[in-house]
């Protein structure tokens, strides 16, 4: 059964696998990233957070959403450009589907690869 999060800013109901899907399929659209991977400790990290996907973490405060997204990037293209159109993809695709206020897109390099031929 999927799991939905009440939004506090306008009392509608989310389902988090949604907006889960929408911040990593946002990620993967960017040239230069190869994937989404898990971070590192993610055992950890499930323990403390229930809005943990695969290499995407959501957390819900008053003032809007904090997102982390963990991501390898390709070798030879520009880290900061990347992390930079990452996070503006994201933060426009959550702005055009669901209209969500967000605090901070947070995007670590978990490490850089060739991309696979």
């Amino acid at each position: 059964m999927a799991q939905k999060v009440r939004d506090t800013f306008n009392n509608t109901h989310i389902n988090k696998n949604m907006l889960l899907s929408i911040v990593t399929l946002a990620t993967k659209e960017i040239a230069g990233v190869i994937d989404v991977t898990q971070p590192p400790f993610q055992n950890i990290k499930r323990i403390f957070s229930q809005n943990i996907g695969d290499g995407v973490s959501i957390k819900f405060t008053q003032i809007g959403l904090i997102i982390d997204v963990y991501i390898i990037v390709e070798i030879g293209y520009s880290v900061n450009d990347v992390v930079y159109r990452v996070q503006q993809n994201i933060k426009n695709s959550i702005s055009t589907m669901i209209e969500m206020p967000i605090k901070a897109i947070n995007v670590h390099i978990v490490d850089a690869e060739k991309h696979p031929q």
